[in-house]
């Protein structure tokens, strides 16, 4: 099964211990010669730690952190895991990340490896004589289809329908974050808008620095939508994007995301792009925060004048420096 880690990891993995994971992609083999079988093998692992599933194989404390991407099987008596694994270890760039992952009951150095870019269904057809599991619920997968291929009207009905999917939807849109072109890259993030949650925040950071600024625009303002402050760091960052656009929408988003975007507005007063400290400036005034008052204060003395005027426009917005004269 393909996995996809967004961002660099520590995960500690049972009696390996704390492994650091980089991003990329995950290529796991395993057998499923137990009750239920393979399609019950995979269903297991499609879940998260949080719906009850106890963490038992290696690969579910990798699972907990990272994206499904897609499962290959095929059905036999016979243990293909290490015949499989080695054929993994052949394709071009493969890295083994985590010596012994998966391979505690044999001689493989693992059975989880890194690679850059996944093999193709022909691949695994012809290497492994194994095919695509049609794992996907049809209604989510025909939204998805529709997501990347619909018109501009089909594919926000799309995106809207798929919020009702919840967590879900977080693993199929990840992966078309990661694979899909930009249109389709946009959309993915303006679906996770509507999923919302905790589970959309990490996938929706690790495209702030996305190549197309249409999706890091997107990007942002989901996450300010769906306002964790865990996000502001990242969406802070984007102050001083290229994009003059991709910097607008991330100084909407923080003021969405709130009180914990404030600390790191001000300490973005003193960064060296005047433009930044201006959204900055701002973006503290439309927050109205009274944890804001220093370092607006301090803002008065910037070299920008626009930063300086909007500063004490939002000190006066706080009621700061105005006197009440007694009729």
């Amino acid at each position: 099964m393909a996995l996809w880690l967004g961002t660099d990891q520590t995960i500690s993995v049972g009696r390996l211990g704390e492994i650091e994971f980089p991003p990329g992609w995950y290529l796991y083999v395993g057998s499923a010669l137990g009750p239920g079988g393979l399609r019950a093998r995979l269903t297991r692992h499609r879940r998260r730690l949080k719906t009850g599933k106890r963490a038992h194989w290696h690969v579910d404390y990798l699972r907990e952190h990272a994206a499904w991407g897609g499962a290959w099987g095929c059905y036999s008596q016979q243990r293909l895991e290490c015949v499989w694994a080695n054929a993994l270890r052949r394709l071009p760039e493969v890295e083994i990340v985590a010596p012994g992952f998966g391979a505690s009951d044999c001689r493989c150095p693992a059975h989880l490896v890194r690679v850059p870019v996944l093999p193709s269904d022909d691949w695994f057809a012809g290497t492994l004589g194994a095919k695509r599991m049609d794992m996907e619920n049809e209604e989510l997968a025909a939204l998805l289809q529709t997501l990347t291929t619909g018109d501009e009207e089909a594919r926000e009905a799309a995106a809207l329908a798929l919020g009702r999917f919840g967590s879900t939807a977080i693993d199929p849109l990840t992966a078309l974050l990661a694979t899909g072109g930009a249109d389709a890259r946009w959309w993915a993030a303006r679906a996770l808008a509507e999923v919302g949650g905790n589970g959309a925040v990490d996938p929706l950071v690790g495209v702030l620095a996305d190549s197309d600024p249409d999706t890091r625009a997107c990007a942002a303002l989901a996450l300010g939508r769906i306002g964790d402050g865990q996000a502001a760091p990242a969406v802070v960052a984007l102050l001083a994007d290229e994009s003059a656009f991709v910097a607008s929408i991330a100084a909407d988003a923080l003021s969405m995301i709130g009180e914990p975007a404030v600390e790191l507005l001000a300490e973005m007063l003193a960064d060296d792009s005047s433009h930044a400290r201006l959204l900055a400036v701002r973006t503290l005034g439309r927050i109205g925060s009274q944890s804001a008052i220093a370092p607006l204060f301090g803002a008065l003395e910037d070299p920008s004048y626009l930063v300086r005027y909007y500063a004490q426009e939002a000190l006066e917005a706080l009621g700061v420096g105005m006197v009440y004269l007694k009729p």
